[in-house]
């Protein structure tokens, strides 16, 4: 980095030029920061801001259509024979052709943000036989925004460039996910207009007109909306300490306190504890939960229907933010799993088990043993899994923080869907 940092000072445009042609033709460059460090000698007034995103954009352009011929002469044939040699075989080459005729040709303005996607993405488009001029079309805009982006930000920072390079990655997870929100409400919104204007119209006018009906739920309602906002805040705090690698005190002290609170002689009993984020402990869990449901439950179906949106959003989560993190960490290794894959699981599983009892009892001694019992079950695996060396204190944290967020929102859903309902039914009979 501090060779292409010098050449940079003596050569200026040119290395820019052909520093981003070769990383869009597969050859990694940290090209983030660079273009980073360009927008600051802008500042300082040695680059031209109009000229530096011309070069840049225009190697750009040139590293991504090569790319993209290149995949679409070896074409499919080649990349089945020897591309798991190179972690490109015939599923990932299926799985990127379906996300390619259901998104590409969009998401080609923002896949360049990525470490690790932007570089594939162009070889994939040919290996795909996209056609030449659609994606031409999106992927020269989307390679114009990224180089303007970065050298744009990195002239506002000045010389604090390096430190917005930093913050720069923590932006690039929150926007993937603001993206596939976008595409989600887009999609529900297109599909489901009429009922979605209708029932907005209804909570409306029973929420902020009629107080007194159905108190209850809202003030439930109410509760999880500040318990989510809190949760979210917090996730926001872990993403930035992570990416700015700045657990490892935090994790000394609570290795310390751990290891410090319980001697050898727990050994045993830690590992029983570990148990409980096993598969058959969540399973056993999970049958609870459909059993008290099918016994207590007032609204079966749609409880059942978000149980299982809770469980599969939560394999999804457990499984694709470690690998998110770890793709823009890329060379710079924090931690493998973060957030923690079995803390967030759990507490998908088991606060929602805690949800469905303490809803639906009107046993105020049961609900102050299950709540009491859901805590210390989470202390417990906290403490096994730093006893046992299993994982970093701040994975665990993260994973309750990013399975809290998602569990929230489920269960916010659940009482809006359960208000809706009552509404209705309560204007039905009026």
């Amino acid at each position: 980095m501090n060779l292409l940092i010098h050449l940079i000072d003596q050569y200026g445009y040119i290395v820019l030029f052909f520093s981003l042609m070769l990383e869009l033709i597969i050859i990694p460059i940290p090209n983030e920061i660079l273009m980073s460090y360009v927008g600051f000698r802008v500042y300082q007034g040695k680059l031209n801001l109009f000229l530096t995103i011309l070069f840049g954009g225009l190697g750009g352009i040139i590293g991504v259509t090569i790319s993209y011929w290149i995949g679409y002469k070896l074409g499919a044939p080649f990349f089945n024979k020897y591309g798991s040699k190179i972690h490109m075989g015939p599923d990932k080459i299926e799985k990127m052709s379906k996300w390619h005729r259901k998104y590409g040709k969009r998401l080609l303005l923002f896949s360049y943000f990525i470490p690790g996607v932007r570089h594939v993405t162009s070889l994939f488009s040919g290996v795909t036989r996209i056609s030449f001029k659609s994606y031409a079309i999106f992927a020269y805009i989307g390679v114009f925004l990224w180089v303007g982006t970065f050298i744009f930000l990195g002239k506002i920072f000045g010389p604090k460039w390096e430190q917005f390079h930093q913050q720069a990655k923590i932006y690039v997870i929150i926007g993937c996910v603001v993206i596939g929100i976008i595409y989600l409400l887009y999609f529900l919104i297109k599909t489901y207009k009429t009922q979605i204007k209708e029932n907005l119209i209804l909570l409306f006018v029973h929420t902020f007109m009629r107080f007194r009906s159905f108190i209850k739920i809202k003030l439930l309602i109410f509760f999880i909306t500040v318990l989510f906002i809190a949760l979210f805040s917090l996730m926001i705090g872990l993403i930035d300490d992570f990416i700015g690698n700045e657990f490892q005190q935090f994790n000394t002290i609570a290795n310390t306190v751990v290891l410090y609170a319980f001697n050898q002689n727990w050994t045993h009993l830690m590992k029983i504890f570990s148990r409980l984020t096993s598969w058959q402990s969540l399973l056993a869990v999970g049958i609870l939960t459909v059993i008290w449901i099918g016994i207590k439950g007032k609204n079966k179906l749609l409880e059942y229907q978000y149980y299982v949106i809770g469980i599969i959003g939560g394999v999804l989560l457990s499984k694709g933010l470690p690998f998110l993190f770890n793709m823009i960490t890329t060379g710079k290794v924090v931690s493998k799993n973060f957030p923690s894959e079995e803390t967030l699981l759990t507490i998908v599983i088991y606060a929602f088990f805690m949800y469905v009892v303490v809803r639906h009892s009107k046993n105020s001694l049961l609900n102050t043993i299950i709540v009491s019992l859901e805590i210390l079950i989470m202390l417990v695996i906290t403490a096994s899994h730093i006893y046992l060396g299993y994982q970093h204190p701040s994975d665990l944290v993260a994973g309750y923080t990013f399975g809290g967020v998602w569990i929230c929102l489920v269960i916010l859903l659940i009482e809006l869907s359960r208000l809706l309902n009552l509404i209705k039914q309560s204007s039905t009979t009026k």
